[in-house]
């Protein structure tokens, strides 16, 4: 993704045809994630993310949910192409006509323009959606509206999320933001006094304009050199030896190294207690210990607490999606062979399931259907990426559980291996993503099914250990051996192969079938 700061109306980039999203996209919520992902539908134009530098001046009280360096990484994520960071000064004096024209067309060359129901822009902020879709029909380019994404009955937005996180509840905040709450600012030299306390903690402060969360103790995870630990985090000032700004302080249980300089990704998974105040630093660190116990002890405590799913072949029906896509296929680049059972046939041959280098697919599938000057592999993967997931096709049934169990208390997530930007955009097109709590895919974390550690990273941003997860897939290595190498209970469904050939671990035939093994099980009322 390339990054443009302090863009100027008096810059010129080359002009292609670019999908804009327009918004201050200060948290990349899931709200943020239906407009985004708008422009990155396009085949036919690049996505580009517009936003606006310094104009925190039009809501003095908004504060960001992550920080710049976890925007960049959310984007890619989500497919951008380009994150161009405009100078609010150099524009507010613009009509809503002057940005339109000398903005969206004749810098960006604009051929969608993507935005949220709210949006606002012009001087004075007084142009609106429905002002954008006149100017766009006159100017030549489709205007793109998403309605408010919606959740228990209300609108999720960076200010309902804001809320959530100044209250300390970062379960519900995560779930709404769609990624963790990440704390990622470099590591710093404090008063080496948890040394002293026996608990050596690594000092970071929180961005410049960032939402401050509930002063008190959090648990926390991290990945350091491609292993999770979990930590006890505090955030405040330290009122027991003389703090006097905020910081974030984080022991990391196991860990002993030097983080100095070093900017971790340091995850507040849930709230154990409103900072104090101690008499003593004896005290004090008596707390820190009942703290640690506290969340060693919930996290020994039988019974499960978190349901974890495969993504392909378990809630998504893939064969189905995939002949989808291939008839998109042909019907672009070879018409002659649309409906043509032989080329689909070849087309899922050479596909595996998935299980394949995406580009030699892309280089052997054109060649073996006979499609004439086709584009190169690597044109083809990027397209795959953006339209494959358009195609999502969730199994009967596999909704409604979610919704079940989510109803039940179970905290819920997706561990799925894959490319990062189709396996984010099939789970945010299913819609499904509001009703998780994690998602962990193999291509953003460095590492991948049936390796434990992937498991290992979701249960911990889940805040439970891996005996408190049931995980359900379809895969005999990937899905089964993988998640009970990591210490979880698992369940196998057989849609795509007949057996797992385990006699310790239960077969279901559908997604629909597990809420029933559940209650068999005691372990859904």
């Amino acid at each position: 993704m390339q990054i443009y700061s302090a863009v100027t109306p008096c810059d010129r980039f080359e002009r292609h045809p670019r999908a804009v999203a327009l918004g201050l996209f200060d948290g990349i919520h899931l709200g943020h994630r239906r407009v985004i992902g708008t422009t990155v539908g396009f085949v036919d134009a690049a996505s580009c993310v517009l936003t606006f530098e310094g104009a925190s001046a039009l809501k003095p009280h908004a504060s960001a949910l992550c920080s710049e360096a976890e925007t960049a990484r959310l984007l890619e994520t989500l497919g951008v192409d380009e994150w161009m960071r405009c100078d609010f000064e150099t524009i507010r004096h613009l009509s809503p006509e002057a940005f339109v024209r000398e903005v969206l067309v004749e810098q960006l060359g604009a051929t969608h323009v993507c935005c949220g129901f709210n949006f606002r822009f012009g001087k004075g902020g007084v142009g609106d959606a429905a002002l954008l879709t006149e100017l766009g029909a006159r100017y030549g380019f489709e205007v793109h509206v998403t309605d408010a994404t919606c959740d228990g009955g209300e609108t999720i937005s960076s200010k309902r999320i804001r809320s959530l996180i100044e209250q300390g509840n970062l379960r519900e905040a995560t779930r709404l933001l769609g990624h963790p709450f990440v704390i990622d600012t470099e590591v710093r030299h404090g008063q080496a006094l948890g040394r002293t306390l026996a608990f050596p903690t690594i000092n970071q402060l929180l961005p410049p304009c960032f939402v401050q969360p509930r002063y008190g103790v959090y648990t926390s995870t991290v990945v350091l050199d491609g292993r999770t630990y979990r930590g006890i985090t505090n955030v405040g000032c330290r009122p027991t030896v003389g703090g006097t700004f905020p910081t974030v302080e984080t022991w990391i249980d196991g860990f002993d190294g030097d983080l100095y300089g070093q900017s971790p990704r340091v995850m507040l998974t849930s709230f154990l207690r409103d900072e104090r105040k101690f008499d003593a630093v004896d005290a004090l660190k008596a707390q820190i210990a009942a703290d640690r116990d506290a969340a060693h002890a919930a996290l020994d405590a039988d019974g499960i607490r978190a349901i974890l799913f495969d993504f392909d072949d378990t809630l998504q029906n893939r064969p189905a999606a995939f002949r989808r896509y291939m008839t998109y296929f042909l019907q672009t680049y070879l018409p002659s062979r649309l409906g043509d059972e032989e080329a689909y046939r070849e087309a899922v041959r050479l596909n595996n399931s998935g299980y394949v280098e995406y580009l030699q697919f892309f280089t052997a599938m054109p060649k073996a259907l006979g499609v004439p000057n086709p584009p190169t592999a690597e044109a083809l993967f990027k397209e795959y990426q953006r339209v494959f997931p358009t195609f999502v096709h969730l199994f009967d049934g596999a909704r409604e559980t979610l919704e079940a169990l989510r109803a039940e208390g179970f905290r819920l997530g997706i561990v799925t291996n894959g490319p990062l930007v189709q396996q984010h955009r099939k789970i945010d097109v299913s819609g499904l993503r509001p009703l998780l709590d994690t998602v962990v895919v193999s291509s953003e974390e460095g590492v991948a099914k049936p390796d434990a550690e992937l498991f290992l990273r979701a249960a911990a941003r889940l805040n439970v250990s891996p005996k408190q997860c049931l995980f359900v897939g379809d895969h005999p290595q990937n899905d089964i051996a993988g998640a009970m190498n990591a210490g979880m209970r698992a369940v196998f469904l057989d849609t795509r192969l007949p057996s797992c050939e385990r006699d310790d671990v239960p077969t279901l035939h559908s997604v629909r079938e597990l809420l029933e093994y559940l209650k068999k099980e005691d372990i859904l009322s």
